[in-house]
């Protein structure tokens, strides 16, 4: 080959000639392809250019044919909204129907997630079966057989069904969040809850707290060996006392026990449990004196405490035990070892997470049936711990702010099963519903509200106001118009419902009994027309208990509910009523002396008030007095009391007991006389502002801030009254005002 130049020269002077029959030379090689030269457009090409293309003219890919087209079997353009099939051809009506069509992706879709959402309603049903109690499993399979909807069976049972949770995304600070703060489970399925702050939910415990061996059944208790004693112990406790603190499954505690498991059933709870029943019943075998009523469950309660003291690792069990221990050691009398009991308890519900909502993850995930006692247990220990919060004036354990867990699930099967009367006698009651649940429940959302009244008197965070007071008011007035009619009082209540209703009164007593010295500013809200009616009711209640089941087998609870009312008696005793309803009262009292040794305590304490205030006493109070037994430690009668012969003789004292003013402090009347000079005024204690039956006790506090704090002075009386109270006509009389009796009596 030559070099390009030649080439491209040789290229431009040959001849392209199309006739020429000689081949190119090498020297004359063309690497150019000829050019065709163009073909003539026909006329009738101008035409064909304004018509579509032959293949256009095809008939589109109809993804969905019409239904009447596929019924012909006929073609179908897939027109809109109707194909031209149906309207030019047959001239039918054209409908389409996409998810008729099974074949289709749309369809297909639609079908998938049906499944997807009928499956995990199955899914969730088959869960609660698999990790639930034969009795609850029984339950569900008979809401099966009823013909419910699968659906709604499963909303019901979703709340408490754990499904592990899916991340598509891993990270070390991921995992790093997740592990710290969770709570921890043993292989044992115990549970330890840690804070954020903590890390000790990364350490093992099995070390420490190593898997307990199953006990036989017939070991639960080394007392005895009686099983019908045993079985006619747990009958007197789950019909009177189980239904009013419901600090237990009961039947998952009777399941476990039967079967010799220990996972909700204990020795130390056995024991604990039977101690308290022993007060039920008045076999004197149960008493270490059979004389002495007193002792009855000594022994059971004697080896609950070994127990307790040789193993006394946290569990849901010695939870529960805690809480009843505490109960007996309060019907007992013994204040302070109740008060240690109950507030361990509720320490070790908060280390187990008892007040938290369970976190679902793969490796920690608890059974339904366990989530369900937890909240039970919980909501139990925190309306107990309210409850004797109230009765002792103290702050509760815990504030009701930490709690997220919910309430216990409302199961109809559970609120309708019926409540039957056990007792050594014979009582013809017929069986009524039992709304254990439903009790519990709203005893859970009332002692929440009671959590931060408490909290507001004992720990109070900013300066007390009417408005705060009104406030709490309006609350507990919502929460009990919102009860159901189910759970109101009639003549056939359970013992259970009357004590919610009891406890209300004697709550909203308590809320406004402080303030029965001063009026509230812009409010038509008496503080002593309330306490007045609050005494009314419970003694109406009373009546209503007293009437249906007696007294003998009473809560913890009552004997403060009665003294409470009591105090209101005690000063409104110039009134026709107060006289025989203290009368009452102080029966009442005796009454549950055999089943709670702290009432004769209480005996003493009203007839005390009565000799300090020099109270003339109406004949109605006398005689009950006069029955009491003289070797029950009270105060004498003799030279202490004055006797009138009936309460409608007895007169406005001129002299009536100073309830609020104490000798050794300055009276209101000197704290808001003006002085000339304030720095050398009389001090006014905040404590004159509120009333109690009780020398320095039971008064709120006040609240300690920088910069706000009271100074003692005469503006501090200034400043109550800026806060929304009025102080009544400040004299002589029982509350400070001269004509007190005339407003106890219109109260």
């Amino acid at each position: 080959m030559g070099d390009p130049l030649r080439l491209r020269q040789s290229s431009q002077s040959e001849d392209t000639s199309d006739t020429s029959s000689e081949p190119p030379s090498q020297g004359s090689f063309n690497i150019m392809r000829p050019i065709l030269p163009k073909e003539e457009q026909p006329e009738d090409a101008i035409y064909l250019d304004a018509v579509p293309d032959a293949r256009t003219s095809k008939r589109r890919c109809v993804s969905s044919a019409c239904i009447p087209c596929r019924k012909r079997k006929s073609k179908c353009d897939g027109g809109t909204p109707a194909c031209s099939t149906c309207t030019a051809v047959y001239h039918t009506e054209c409908v389409y129907d996409v998810d008729s069509d099974h074949r289709r992706k749309g369809a297909l879709k639609r079908d998938i997630e049906t499944l997807r959402e009928r499956n995990g309603a199955l899914g969730i049903i088959v869960a609660s079966i698999r990790s639930s109690s034969d009795s609850e499993v029984a339950d569900i399979v008979q809401q099966i057989r009823a013909d419910e909807n699968l659906d709604t069976i499963a909303d019901s049972l979703r709340k408490n069904v754990l499904l592990p949770r899916r991340s598509d995304s891993h990270s070390l600070e991921g995992d790093l969040s997740d592990l710290i703060g969770k709570a921890f489970v043993s292989k044992s399925g115990e549970t330890r809850n840690f804070g954020h702050t903590s890390s000790l939910g990364l350490v093992s415990h099995e070390e420490v707290h190593p898997i307990r061996n199953i006990m036989p059944s017939e070991a639960w208790t080394q007392v005895t060996r009686d099983a019908a004693l045993v079985g006619h112990l747990m009958g007197l406790y789950f019909c009177w006392q189980h239904p009013v603190f419901v600090l237990l499954s009961k039947e998952c505690f009777l399941h476990d026990m039967s079967k010799g498991r220990t996972k909700y059933c204990s020795p130390l709870l056995v024991n604990a449990l039977l101690s308290v029943a022993c007060g039920l019943s008045d076999r004197p075998e149960l008493r270490t004196d059979p004389d002495d009523p007193k002792t009855a469950g000594d022994s059971f309660y004697a080896e609950a405490k070994r127990l307790l003291f040789e193993d006394e690792h946290s569990s849901l069990t010695t939870v529960q035990a805690l809480a009843l221990m505490g109960l007996r050691e309060v019907s007992c009398g013994r204040d302070s070892s109740g008060f240690h009991l109950m507030g361990r308890c509720m320490r070790m519900a908060i280390e187990l997470g008892l007040h938290l909502t369970p976190v679902s993850s793969e490796d920690s995930a608890l059974p339904p049936t366990e989530i369900e006692v937890r909240k039970i247990t919980f909501w139990g220990c925190f309306t107990l711990d309210t409850a004797w919060s109230v009765c002792i004036g103290r702050i509760p354990q815990l504030p009701r702010a930490s709690i997220n867990i919910e309430k216990p699930t409302m199961a109809d099967q559970m609120e309708l099963k019926p409540w039957k009367v056990y007792s050594e006698q014979d009582m013809p009651i017929a069986p009524k519903a039992s709304h254990i649940n439903g009790v519990l429940n709203q005893l859970s959302s009332l002692s929440e509200i009671v959590n931060d009244m408490l909290f507001m008197f004992y720990a109070p965070r900013e300066q007390f106001t009417s408005k705060n007071l009104l406030d709490l008011y309006v609350r507990l007035q919502r929460w009990y118009k919102g009860m159901p009619p189910s759970l109101a009082v009639t003549g056939n209540s359970t013992p259970q419902l009357l004590l919610l209703h009891l406890y209300y009164h004697t709550v909203v007593l308590h809320l406004f009994r402080p303030f029965l010295k001063v009026d509230l500013a812009d409010s038509e809200v008496s503080p002593r027309a309330i306490c007045a009616s609050c005494a009314e009711k419970v003694s109406a209640i009373l009546d209503t208990y007293r009437s249906l089941y007696g007294l003998r087998r009473t809560s913890v609870l009552i004997p403060h509910i009665v003294i409470s009312a009591c105090t209101i008696y005690l000063v409104k005793l110039p009134s026709p009523s107060a006289g025989s309803h203290l009368a009452q009262l102080l029966n009442d009292l005796k009454a549950m002396s055999i089943n709670h040794p702290m009432t004769i305590r209480m005996l003493g304490i009203v007839l005390s008030l009565g000799k300090r205030w020099e109270l003339d006493f109406p004949l109605e109070v006398h005689r009950a007095v006069d029955s009491l037994s003289p070797g029950a430690g009270l105060p004498t009668l003799m030279g202490n009391y004055h006797f009138c012969q009936d309460s409608r003789d007895v007169q406005p004292n001129t002299s009536p007991p100073q309830l609020i003013q104490q000798p050794r402090r300055e009276s209101v009347m000197e704290a808001v006389t003006p002085t000339s000079n304030i720095t050398s005024g009389p001090v006014f204690n905040p404590t004159d502002f509120y009333w109690s039956p009780f020398l320095d006790q039971g008064m709120p506090l006040q609240a300690n801030h920088d910069g706000a704090m009271l100074d003692g002075r005469l503006d501090d009386w200034d400043q109550y009254q800026r806060e929304g109270f009025k102080v009544v006509n400040v004299g002589d009389g029982l509350m400070g005002q001269p004509n007190i009796y005339d407003d106890w009596a219109q109260a």
